[in-house]
This record gives C-alpha cells, sequence and structure tokens, in this order.
C-alpha cells in the first residue's frame, strides 16, 4: 500500500494542471511593494482560474481512475519486483515472481481489494478538503505572481480575454483538463511502468545521498548533545534510542 499511496499521489499532483498552475511558489517576503492597479486585475483573473471548489472537484475526478490504476498496476507487477521495492535482494526477490500476488492477497486479505480503494478514496477526499481550505490563499498567490510576471497592459488582455465566452470557458476548464477521461486513460497506462520504474527511483534517491556520513547514532553524541537532544524532544535522556532500522 505504501508504494501505491506513493504512485497514486505523484500521479495526483502530476496530472491536473492546476497543481502546477494554481500552487505558485510563495514570493518572498522583502519582494518589492506590488502595483495596486496589476494587483487588482491579477486578482480577478486568479478568481476565475481558481474557482471555489475546484480542487475538491480535481480530487473527485482523478480519484476513481487513479485508485483503478493503482490496483491494477500493483496486480499485473511480478511479486518479485514489489520485494525489491521493499528492500529484497534481486536474486531472491525473482524467486517470488512465478507467485500469484492476487492469489495470497484472496487468502490472506480477502477485503484487500476493497481497503485499498476504501483508502484511497478516504485519503484523496481529505485532500480535496485540505486544498478546498487552501483556495484563498492560493488564489491570492496566484493573483501576486501574476501581478509579478505581468504588465498592467498584459494582464488587462488576459483580463478582457477571459471575459468572453470562450476565454470564460477555457479558464473554467484549464484546471481541470487533466482530469478528462481522454488524458486520464493515457495516464492509466502510464501507472505500470511507473511503478516498475520505483526501484530505479529509489536507487537514484540512494545515490544521490551515497557521499554523505550516515546519521550518527546516540553513542556517537556527547553528553551535552544528548542532553539538548531530549530537552528538544520533551523526555529524559535514558529514553532516547536510535530509530529502528538504524544500522
Amino acid at each position: 500500500m505504501k508504494y501505491a499511496c506513493i504512485a497514486a499521489v505523484a500521479l495526483a499532483f502530476g496530472a491536473p494542471s492546476a497543481f502546477a498552475q494554481g500552487v505558485p511558489v510563495a514570493a518572498p517576503k522583502t519582494a518589492a511593494p506590488l502595483d495596486p492597479a496589476r494587483l487588482a486585475v491579477a486578482q480577478r483573473i486568479a478568481a476565475r482560474l481558481l474557482p471555489p471548489g475546484i480542487y475538491k472537484q480535481i480530487m473527485s475526478g482523478s480519484m476513481d481512475a487513479i485508485v483503478g490504476s493503482v490496483g491494477g498496476a500493483m496486480k499485473a507487477m511480478p511479486l518479485g519486483q514489489i520485494a525489491q521495492m521493499g528492500g529484497m535482494k534481486v536474486e531472491d526477490a525473482q524467486k517470488l515472481d512465478k507467485i500469484d500476488l492476487t492469489q495470497i492477497m484472496a487468502i490472506y486479505d480477502p477485503h484487500w481489494e476493497e481497503r485499498q480503494q476504501r483508502m484511497m478514496h478516504a485519503m484523496f477526499g481529505a485532500m480535496g478538503e485540505f486544498f478546498t481550505t487552501m483556495e484563498p490563499e492560493l488564489r491570492d498567490g496566484m493573483a501576486r505572481a501574476y501581478a509579478n510576471r505581468f504588465s498592467l497592459a498584459e494582464l488587462t488582455d488576459l483580463d478582457r480575454y477571459f471575459g468572453t465566452p470562450t476565454g470564460a470557458k477555457y479558464a473554467a476548464t484549464v484546471t481541470t483538463i487533466m482530469t478528462d477521461p481522454a488524458v486520464m486513460n493515457s495516464m492509466k497506462d502510464m501507472m505500470p511502468k511507473m511503478m516498475q520504474q520505483m526501484p530505479h527511483f529509489m536507487e537514484v534517491a540512494k545515490q544521490a545521498t551515497a557521499s554523505l556520513p550516515p546519521p550518527r547514532r546516540m553513542e556517537d553524541l556527547t553528553p551535552a548533545e544528548k542532553a539538548r537532544l531530549a530537552k528538544a524532544m520533551g523526555t529524559e535522556e535514558n529514553k532516547l534510542q536510535d530509530p529502528k532500522g538504524t544500522s
């Protein structure tokens, strides 16, 4: 389920253009004051591009296709590849490829597929609710980004275009176009390939930190550092211990 969630979240955030277009990078606190006239027009544009409830609509539109594609990808992937994701050696994992994952799960957890679907539905629903609460801030960030990047004349042109029937339709659609069935069907084809590449993604991430020294163990800390750590964690020094899996 861990990798299903990773893949689903990656697809959810990679698919809808809203997540690329509607979540601007926060402007530095030292940014110069914006021209009020530009900001006013940019706010109208942001309101058209990110109307209230848009994120809940996006998550709802993506949910069914993503849940289905993740489940199908997990069942289609050889068990050995899944085992490699969990850290099993390649030679040991390859011995498992003849095992049918669906048969195993039918015995171990007859409700596995329904459980997975419920978990994913709940997660996407909660994500939709969260982004809904963030929409005012996101619209404000988008307005500031547009005011920073476009002149007043350009902003006025955009606002005028979004006021036309075609422009209004585009503004209402651009954020959700990636949840269209035509696009989501192509995403389904991508999911098994993405899951197969997960060991490679993890290996690349591992190699990126290979030159760094490993995290220190408790025995490596000085008495002063242990005291500081215990205080920061709100516990006693004699209760400090290395995380599980630390070598």
